[in-house]
């Protein structure tokens, strides 16, 4: 008895605390009993008429019925206990009450772990109920068992990825308006999805896994996306942590770390794919997605503290290379815009040797090195001009009002001024011209102006950088003058 008790006290001690308090909280609540026993019976009544009614209406019944039934799990799983889930720990923080586990042992990463497994444990029962129905619509016309599971297994990792996107969420709703914004954006991020995705699984359940993921590449097609799902989560769990953890913390070197994870191996996965399909047009397609992620970045990373904390200073490694590294990854705005440009151009690199080796020719390589210029390129350099012009009429202007993690709202602010003004201007005085709309990011996207959007967003990105280049100097001799000691 000594030994048991000796290994259920240490089985216990694994046990994260978060996990038993959230699924006490919710099976003691009517929520989830409500909803499970309503899906339980709604998938009765549904297969047993599916069953009556085989013979009489539906050549393809099974179909018919395992995709409403997927699509009703689907709704449970993705969107009502993520949002759910995001919604209480979103309440948690607005209340404050989130800050009496700071006061123990648990550390932040501890409490995102278990909100995140909280969900995912109620996903996988919402899951484990509706599985045995969907099974059943194997005897019924048209229903591939293995590819049943398959899908529900699909299902399992983007609820999973959206359980983890709505505590992201939920742990930057910590003031008043801050969280009816994140709240309202998760809510319509986490709506549109449902309904892309809905309409991806059921062309998975008419034509099949096979012509879906092309014949010959089903498995390589799932390893892919397990691979890619599993580090967004990843990713995800650190950036939710990150905003969770004290302020004075390196809040920002697992985020970045897991970023740059996420940028190789996807890289990786398309170095493979390359290689199956022999063209590499697809690095192209991942230079531009990448691009516009990094480009995006730069309203986190002037929103970043702009000091050195103390226990910043004691996590900078020893050795001249790993220092000056480190300064990428560690928490601080110049930093985090440094990071980002290193990443900018490695993936313009990438692109660039991968557009040469098109094998239709010099030309179409260029003509799509053009384009990504074009797009990505000016994108870069407005998000870089507009988050840095923020970041000046903060410190000058607001820097009483705003804090310098609000500097992402001015940023925002700004660049809907700088858009606005200019064809309010344009209306009032009777000028019509295209001109009047270069301030606008989304400019690029609506005509072909290359000159002079490209001149616009450069000179828009040098003139920030001159600006700030006092603010941006001072982080760099503060950090090495920390490394020196």
């Amino acid at each position: 008895m000594t030994a048991i008790a000796n290994i259920l006290d240490r089985l216990d001690g694994w046990v994260n605390p978060i996990i038993v308090k959230e699924l006490r909280q919710i099976v003691r609540g009517k929520f989830f009993w409500g909803v499970l026993i309503l899906f339980l019976g709604f998938q009765c009544v549904v297969l047993s008429l599916s069953l009556a009614d085989q013979q009489t209406r539906y050549s393809n019944a099974g179909q018919e019925t395992l995709m409403f039934l997927y699509g009703v799990l689907f709704l449970a799983s993705f969107a009502i206990i993520p949002i759910y889930s995001g919604f209480r720990f979103s309440r948690e923080r607005n209340e404050g009450s989130d800050e009496l586990l700071f006061i123990t042992t648990i550390t932040p990463q501890t409490i995102i772990r278990g909100k995140f497994a909280a969900a995912f444990i109620i996903i996988l029962l919402i899951n484990s109920a509706f599985a045995p129905f969907m099974s059943m619509t194997f005897f019924l016309s048209g229903v591939d068992l293995w590819a049943t599971f398959i899908l529900i297994g699909l299902g399992l990792f983007v609820s999973a990825a959206g359980a983890m996107f709505q505590i992201c969420i939920g742990s930057l709703s910590r003031e008043g308006g801050s969280m009816y914004l994140f709240r309202g954006a998760g809510l319509l991020f986490q709506v549109i999805t449902f309904f892309s995705l809905l309409g991806m699984s059921s062309e998975m359940i008419r034509y099949g896994l096979d012509r879906t993921f092309n014949s010959g590449y089903l498995f390589s097609s799932l390893a892919t996306f397990v691979v890619f799902m599993s580090l967004l989560i990843y990713m995800l769990y650190h950036a939710a942590a990150a905003v969770v953890a004290p302020a004075g913390t390196n809040r920002m070197l697992p985020v970045r770390v897991a970023s740059t994870i996420l940028w190789l191996v996807t890289l990786l996965l398309c170095a493979y794919w390359a290689g199956i399909s022999a063209s590499s047009e697809i690095f192209v397609v991942w230079g531009f997605l990448s691009s516009y992620v990094l480009s995006m970045a730069c309203l986190i990373a002037v929103s970043e503290r702009d000091y050195v904390t103390e226990r910043v200073a004691r996590e900078i490694p020893k050795g001249f290379f790993r220092a000056r590294v480190a300064f990428l990854f560690f928490s601080g705005a110049a930093g985090g815009l440094a990071w980002i440009l290193v990443m900018q151009i490695l993936t313009f690199v990438i692109a660039l040797v991968a557009a040469g080796l098109q094998p239709s020719g010099f030309t179409h390589g260029r003509g799509m090195m053009n384009d990504y210029m074009l797009y990505a390129g000016s994108f870069y350099c407005y998000m870089l001009g507009y988050a840095l012009l923020a970041s000046f009429i903060r410190r000058i202007f607001l820097s009483e009002q705003i804090d310098i993690r609000n500097t992402w709202v001015v940023a925002l602010l700004t660049c809907a001024v700088f858009s606005l003004v200019p064809i309010l201007a344009g209306g009032i005085i009777g000028l019509d011209s295209e001109t009047l709309l270069i301030a606008n990011p989304l400019y690029v996207t609506a005509v072909r102006r290359s000159d002079s959007v490209l001149l616009f967003a450069a000179l828009l990105a040098i003139i920030s950088l001159i600006v700030n280049t006092p603010w941006l100097s001072r982080q760099f001799r503060d950090y090495y003058k920390e490394m020196d000691y």
